[in-house]
């Protein structure tokens, strides 16, 4: 759609609004013949005539007096009109509206009125869905709820914090919750919402703390509400505590601003366009306050305010676009599509913001666009401080529509301090061109300086690095730093990464495709299978005996493509903690409120990625751990002052990749384990020598032992000895690994080390006889050859090896699983040590033949549950080969 034709579409709605839209207050419903003119004039892709025909749809179908046929065939409209963006066949969605307005015609031919004046305000339609929302469309909305709730969890935490920022975003979702309840039919949580919705519009001076608080209530029912629709059952959603809270906040503010109001001093802020009087003569103000000069903007008389909400929200988006593409165009000044996408971020927001009388808005994005269509057609060229111009029309838009809620109250508003400046200097950009400096290349910050900022490098080893650039080596100064072993490569390589800003944001343009989850897996596996089958040809005794180089050559290229493919399947399952992080957060909130402490928890690596399953595996040991470092770690402020400390204590939960695995480490600056104590309840309980000399970190290991606990008393969090066996319990069960550090004063931390993915496992693979299996390297300490003198028998059936002055269980794995070619002589096999949960066993064997990577396969339903077995592979080889499970080997071992 061209430009002219967008105007002519915006104009004919606009003449079809005035002539049909009631004036709010009013309670006239829309007549099919005007739904059937907007459907006339409808195009898809013009926002405002689709939002209006939604409203339209969306009045007729709530209103009590429409009969329950055409009711059912308004919802299916409304469902169709929301549905146009992303339709594949638009004919076909256009023929289906018409189909259904035709059919709601002859039911009001029929004798069945449609349009009838209202006398009361409609009573809430029941609660269960609407019988024509399709389950599938309520099934889709129910399962995207949580990640949501966790958004909306965040922004309401960062609102506490004091961040008023984050209110619009809390705002935005509110109502986009409305607006689907509503039209899937869930009533009751439409008015729920709805009500709140109205709270918080009548705050005018939000205060952070006690409005986070009263969201996060309205949060949790939410979920509540959400799980209970999507188990099938109902939840009567309250309310009540959180609308309390917020009218106890706009109480507040209004006191405040009564308080606040001085008698003394009365400037008239009203300076718009006067009505036409013979008296009305412009006043001067004395002095200083000549410069101050307010424009009032004056509120249309007919508001569609359902069509304004719906404005908001869509704005919000077309901003966000804008300033991701003006951030590429500050790195590449030449990327005319993220021109194109400002251009239009502006032009939109133009064009809705007339339509629904919003002249202040159609202002500034009308000089915005002005100024943008300048560059299109390259008679300005792309400068640094033409983008920050763009940014503050941006804001000024931002500020405008931000203002619009209390401006519909107030019936007008006044324009923030800079629009006059700002309209002046998108209307003369030239000038600005003028007294900016020359233009260059942005001065980027350069790596020796990032690595000591970030504290990798010393200020002195650049400073050599740099005197020896000067004296005649021309190597970059990371390389140098390298060579001097003043750095490492890798931070090098991430110093270097910084000093580029778009690169950063290089993935934010790219789309997104939802993919079922049984697919994804499906890929994985096939995935898996194609890569034994291409180990099983490079490993077959033609090709590796043969000596056809091109078909080597081949072989080689088919390795590499197939290794990328299944590093390629393996990333699209991963997914970043961050959500979990977020959860975290909000669990620490609640335990600081509750005990009375001060806590200040602080995430990073955020973005860090982790295989989807594993993300939802590690969420339930996290929460013991955090749980614990603030119930048990983090003192009371008061404890914190005597000891010197300050009274704010602080959690920090940090992931990061390290090689093949990904750290999750919890650190807290509390009271620290009190080594003492564990050893104590440890000797009452028997499961230490009195006279034991135990290092640090056996001892820290003792509190995952089932049951333990040092807590003086039980509470509803912690105290019971449960949460730590869970931690380690659920690690390795991931073939994951827990480790403590611990400062008795000062604090502790756990360290959680994580495969990738559960999909793959690094394996040594050993020979039993002529069987082979596969035992996870994670789970190996050490390997050796005995002696005869280090092996001890316990009443003529255990056997025990001596370790450094230790006895470990010995396990002959031949006759575990009764392979009769398995060599018995001790003195000739090779003992691997091998620990689980703080306990270790030494399995016999008789060869170790190679650390390789497999892909793990279940043993399927035929076979169950197979002690000390937790799966299988096939090798390069083809044959089948046993993982063992180090866990399951040493209760059998003991038994």
């Amino acid at each position: 759609m061209t430009a002219d034709d967008r105007a002519l579409t915006i104009q004919a709605a606009n003449i079809s609004q005035t002539k049909d839209t009631p004036l709010m207050g009013e309670t006239s419903l829309p007549t099919l013949e005007q739904i059937a003119s907007e459907v006339i004039l409808l195009s898809p892709d013009d926002s405002a005539s689709r939002l209006h025909l939604e409203k339209m749809l969306r009045e007729l179908a709530l209103a009590d007096s429409t009969p329950e046929s055409v009711k059912e065939m308004a919802w299916q409209a409304l469902v169709v009109v929301q549905g146009l963006l992303q339709a594949k066949d638009m004919e076909s969605s256009l023929n289906q509206l018409n189909s259904l307005l035709e059919k709601m015609m002859k039911a009001e031919v029929s004798g069945s009125p449609v349009v009838v004046k209202a006398e009361e305000p409609p009573s809430p339609p029941p609660a269960a869905p609407a019988p024509c929302a399709e389950e599938a469309m309520v099934s889709e909305f129910l399962h995207k709820q949580e990640s949501l709730l966790q958004e909306f969890e965040s922004s309401c935490m960062t609102l506490e914090a004091g961040d008023l920022s984050a209110l619009a975003a809390v705002k935005r979702q509110i109502h986009s919750w409305k607006g689907e309840a509503g039209i899937l039919g869930f009533h009751d949580l439409t008015e729920a919402l709805h009500g709140v919705e109205n709270a918080l519009e009548e705050i005018q001076s939000p205060q952070p703390q006690p409005t986070g608080d009263a969201l996060l209530l309205l949060k949790d029912q939410l979920a509540h509400y959400f799980q209970a629709r999507l188990k099938g059952e109902t939840f009567a959603i309250e309310t009540a505590s959180c609308l309390e809270k917020l009218e106890h906040v706009s109480a507040q503010t209004v006191e405040k601003e009564t308080e606040a109001e001085s008698p003394a001093v009365d400037i008239p802020l009203e300076t718009a366009p006067p009505a036409e009087s013979a008296s009305a003569e412009p006043m001067a103000a004395p002095g200083p306050l000549a410069k101050i000069e307010p424009r009032i903007f004056i509120m249309p008389a007919v508001v569609d305010v359902d069509l304004m909400q719906e404005f908001l929200t869509e704005s919000a988006e077309h901003f966000q676009q804008a300033e991701t593409a003006l951030m590429s165009l500050e790195t590449d000044p030449s990327d005319t599509e993220s021109v194109n996408v400002v251009f239009r971020a502006f032009h939109t927001v133009k064009g809705v913001a007339g339509f629904v009388g919003i002249s202040c808005v159609t202002e500034v994005a009308h000089k915005a666009e002005t100024f943008f269509d300048r560059f299109r057609r390259g008679t300005l060229v792309m400068r640094g401080v033409f983008t920050d111009l763009a940014f503050e029309a941006l804001d000024m838009l931002k500020v405008l529509l931000g203002g619009l809620n209390a401006a519909l109250a107030a019936g007008q508003m006044t324009l923030p301090a800079g629009y006059t400046d700002l309209i002046h200097r998108l209307e003369n950009p030239d000038a600005l061109e003028k007294a900016a400096p020359a233009a260059g290349t942005p001065v980027k910050e350069k790596v020796g300086e990032i690595l000591v900022r970030e504290g990798k490098a010393s200020p002195q080893e650049v400073e050599q690095a740099l005197e020896k650039q000067a004296s005649g080596d021309f190597r970059p100064v990371g390389e140098i730093l390298v060579e001097q072993q003043a750095a490492k490569p890798v931070d090098v390589a991430h110093a270097i990464r910084a000093q580029q800003p778009g690169a950063a944001r290089e993935g934010e343009h790219e789309g997104m495709v939802k993919v079922n989850t049984s697919r994804l897996d499906n890929l994985i596996n096939m995935v898996g299978e194609l890569v034994i089958a291409q180990s099983m040809v490079s490993q077959d005794p033609y090709i590796q005996e043969g000596n056809n180089q091109r078909l080597l050559r081949n072989v080689t290229q088919l390795n590499k493509i197939t290794r990328s493919l299944q590093e390629l399947a393996l990333s699209m399952r991963m997914v970043s903690v961050r959500a979990t992080f977020q959860k975290m957060a909000r669990l620490v909130r609640d335990l600081a409120r509750k005990s009375q402490k001060e806590i200040l928890f602080e995430t990073e690596g955020e973005d860090t990625e982790l295989d989807r399953n594993m993300v939802e595996a590690i969420a339930d040991p996290l929460v013991h751990m955090v749980r614990n470092a603030a119930d048990h770690g983090v003192e009371l402020p008061d404890d914190r002052e005597r000891s010197g400390k300050p009274r704010q204590g602080r959690i920090l939960l940090r992931a990061a990749h390290e090689g093949g695995s990904v750290i999750i480490t919890l650190t807290d600056n509390g009271r620290g384990l009190n080594r003492q104590k564990i050893l104590a309840k440890a000797v009452e309980r028997g499961l230490v020598e009195p006279n034991s000399q135990l290092t640090d970190a056996e001892i820290h290991n003792l509190i995952f032992m089932p049951g333990f606990s040092t807590a003086d008393k039980v509470t509803d969090v912690s105290g019971r000895g449960v949460g730590m066996d869970v931690v380690r319990t659920n690690v390795e069960a991931l073939r994951g690994t827990v480790e403590i550090s611990s400062k008795e004063g000062e604090g502790s931390q756990f360290m959680v080390r994580l495969p990738l993915t559960l999909a793959i496992i690094d394996g040594m693979v050993i020979r039993v006889g002529t069987d082979r299996f596969i035992l996870p390297t994670i789970a190996i300490t050490e390997t050796f050859r005995p002696r005869e003198e280090d092996i001890t028998t316990v009443q003529g059936q255990s056997e025990l090896v001596m370790l450094r002055g230790d006895l470990i269980p010995l396990s002959r794995l031949g006759q575990l699983f009764g392979i009769r070619d398995a060599g018995a002589k001790l003195t000739d096999s090779i003992l691997v040590v091998s620990e689980s949960k703080g306990r270790r066993i030494a399995l016999m064997v008789d060869e170790l033949l190679g650390q390789q990577q497999v892909v793990i396969k279940s043993l399927g339903s035929i076979f169950g549950r197979v002690e000390g077995v937790s799966g299988g592979a096939i090798l390069g080889d083809g044959r089948i080969s046993l993982i063992l499970d180090v866990e399951g080997l040493i209760r059998l071992s003991l038994n």
